[in-house]
């Protein structure tokens, strides 16, 4: 587990009537030098002090609003599988601006999940279901909006019980799973937190479905000697040196990663990148050359996925990441497009700008491998359809790294279904 020092603790009363949870939260906090007794006992009822005493009201804005990256605050409590207290009861008493979704999962709401690309977001990505067991993460990504606070689920073996085997069961089309790949990165509590080694084993023990890790750590050490059978996938969002070092501030680096990946690969697990997010700093393409250097001299990717940095206007790139880093020529194209690409879901970089980023990126793993897949992630219909040719892939059949029908060794999809059955 990674060694934090989170500025407050909080354990909700459940944690201490089970013993499993008491155990987990013990652990962990051990594992960062801290105790039991160091920890605030808390009910729902305090939640609306917690917020206002810490200033979580702010914890899903962009973390590079936030001044210079610190590690969160620490809550453990149980996952709640019944019905919990109405958010917008707790909420009237919270501070102006608390995010409804924080409120949710200080109140035991998490788990499982359904992500479908609404039709209107510009952007094409597979429908799946996927789960939750952490809100919020300590490697401080400038572009990420969560990082004050850390709410902790304990019960997980109830969580693996209740929600994860009968989705599995009753979804056999979904062959791949992904945890925690919202808010936070699993392998930054491991092995105390025990969710990796628990769904590696109960994975291993179907016939075709998979976990899947999507992390930007290098704490592999847990992974070593889990007896996964091949049915747990290790993905690596990778960016460039400086992205890496100064925008993803207590995240591994470029380095750190694709030396974990390589050593999960000689462990037996399949290894997929995403190059994700590409954000062009000055040198991008040198960092680029470097970095896919490095990933083919240390492992074989099943799949690479590229994807610029989105989800915001310029004015919010702005705000969040130090202009004085970006490539001038890519700068002004934002700054050019802002108000057109303020409507769009894959801005704030214009299309002309993204394209170009991809034919350099595709251009330089080619020169490696002729062969492995390589797709679009999260973006337009429009770069797909220009892209199609040279990727040999459409937005229909490309096989995504965390695609749900994706299992090890898929290169293109026949057909696409979704949690509802769509296609």
């Amino acid at each position: 587990m990674y060694q934090l020092t989170p500025p407050a603790v909080y354990i909700f009363d459940e944690v201490f009537q089970d013993k499993r949870s008491l155990r987990r939260t013990e652990a962990m906090l051990g594992a960062i030098g801290r105790n039991l007794a160091s920890a605030k006992r808390v009910t729902d009822g305090d939640i609306p002090d917690m917020i206002r005493r810490n200033g979580w009201q702010n914890s899903r804005q962009y973390q590079g609003t936030l001044g210079e990256h610190t590690d969160p605050a620490f809550v453990f409590r149980k996952l709640r599988f019944d019905d919990a207290p109405d958010v917008a009861d707790v909420l009237k008493d919270c501070p102006p601006e608390t995010s409804s979704w924080l409120v949710g999962n200080l109140l035991g709401d998490g788990g499982r999940g359904i992500h479908k690309e609404p039709p209107d977001s510009g952007r094409i990505c597979r429908s799946r279901y996927q789960f939750d067991s952490i809100y919020g993460c300590p490697h401080g990504c400038k572009y990420c909006g969560a990082g004050k606070v850390i709410v902790i689920f304990t019960n997980i073996e109830e969580f693996l019980e209740k929600q994860v085997a009968p989705t599995a069961r009753e979804n056999p089309w979904q062959k791949v799973f992904m945890f925690n790949s919202n808010l936070t990165d699993t392998l930054c509590f491991e092995p105390e937190y025990g969710l990796t080694s628990l769904l590696a084993e109960y994975y291993a023990s179907t016939a075709d479905q998979h976990f899947l890790i999507h992390t930007k750590s290098a704490n592999v050490d847990p992974l070593m000697g889990l007896d996964h059978r091949g049915h747990t996938i290790a993905l690596w969002s990778l960016t460039g040196e400086t992205v890496s070092r100064v925008i993803e501030p207590a995240s591994a680096s470029t380095e750190e990663r694709i030396d974990a990946a390589r050593r999960c690969q000689e462990a037996g697990y399949p290894v997929r990148f995403k190059f994700k997010p590409i954000i062009p700093v000055r040198n991008w393409r040198d960092e680029c050359r470097d970095m896919i250097e490095m990933v083919f001299a240390q492992t074989k990717p099943e799949t690479l996925g590229l994807c610029t940095i989105a989800w915001m206007t310029a004015a919010e790139f702005k705000q969040i990441i130090d202009v004085s880093l970006i490539d001038p020529v890519c700068l002004k194209a934002m700054e050019d497009s802002a108000e057109v690409m303020a409507e769009m879901s894959t801005g704030p970089f214009p299309p002309e700008v993204r394209a170009e980023i991809y034919g350099f990126f595709l251009d330089e793993i080619r020169k490696h491998d002729k062969d492995v897949p390589v797709y679009l992630c999260t973006e337009s219909p429009e770069i797909w359809h220009q892209f199609a040719d040279r990727l040999g892939l459409t937005g229909a059949n490309y096989a995504c790294g965390c695609g749900p029908q994706c299992p090890p060794g898929t290169r293109r999809l026949a057909s696409v279904l979704g949690p509802v059955g769509d296609s």
